[in-house]
């Protein structure tokens, strides 16, 4: 048996295919083609909004900039698209920068296990008998853009994703509750919504020039040091196709170091 260490640490602290990666597979890669993709001007939710000149948005500096090592989470995911509906648990480990480690589970029985790090993706799929192991940039051919590691551990830590503090922002307040943000990248649009009352992130839109988009919303949060979302909605649309991803969270530890290593068997053979 091949034992794929990845990080841990000897220390004790009082006190996120379908684990993280095929979570993400399912909602780009099942419903569209993976490929890489330009800009796109949008409108925020269908609302008229007034574009301001640009500023420094302090508050989503705040957000993104929060400070964690560790995460640990246990989650129930319902997921359900134009053609079938699946529910599952999944474990989720995350080393800030460093890692990714989810294990999926039907019926209690374990069937995915993913470790993603900052230069390779691999996984072993336990029902076929079989592993993968891939270069990291094989995440964005799946996903059809490119999210890197520290982009989907925003996903699931309620940050900011893809925000990059040193480029432009550009904002629109209309609305009586809501902070709503805009930049734009190489490959993205995205959108993010901070409520003015407790500047927390309920949610954030990805889109992409040929049409699809991706909603995640932050509908309850654990509070502590740092607020983690509880239950995230996460909707996926393309032409013709709607997938949702629905997340709760059963257990979750914060900054409580975690071993994150991925086990090979021996008999384990590569997927075809």
């Amino acid at each position: 048996m091949e034992i794929i260490p990845c990080v841990y640490e000897k220390k004790s602290y009082n006190m996120r295919e379908i684990p993280l990666m095929i979570v993400l597979i399912l909602l780009f890669s099942s419903t569209a083609c993976a490929r890489k993709n330009s800009l796109k001007n949008f409108s925020t939710l269908g609302e008229e909004q007034a574009i301001l000149p640009p500023l420094k948005p302090s508050v989503l500096d705040s957000i993104h900039s929060q400070i964690w090592r560790w995460y640990y989470g246990k989650f129930n995911v319902s997921y359900a698209d134009s053609e079938r509906k699946l529910s599952f648990k999944m474990s989720l480990k995350c080393s800030k920068d460093s890692a990714t480690n989810a294990l999926i589970s039907f019926m209690a029985i374990p069937i995915f296990n993913t470790l993603i790090t900052s230069d390779s993706l691999i996984y072993v799929n336990k029902k076929n008998r079989c592993f993968g192991a891939f270069p990291a940039a094989y995440l964005n051919k799946l996903l059809g853009i490119e999210l890197s590691l520290q982009n989907l551990q925003e996903l699931f830590l309620g940050l900011p994703i893809a925000y990059q503090p040193m480029e432009k922002v550009e904002w629109a307040s209309n609305h009586p509750d809501t902070l709503i943000f805009k930049q734009f990248n190489q490959h993205l649009s995205m959108e993010y919504f901070v409520t003015k009352r407790d500047t927390r992130l309920t949610q954030q839109r990805l889109i992409l020039s040929d049409g699809r988009s991706m909603l995640v919303r932050y509908l309850e949060w654990n509070n502590g040091t740092i607020n983690t979302p509880s239950l995230i909605l996460i909707r996926i649309i393309e032409p013709g196709n709607e997938a949702t991803i629905k997340l709760t969270v059963d257990r979750f530890e914060l900054n409580i170091p975690q071993e994150i290593s991925l086990e090979i068997p021996e008999n384990y053979e590569k997927c075809p």
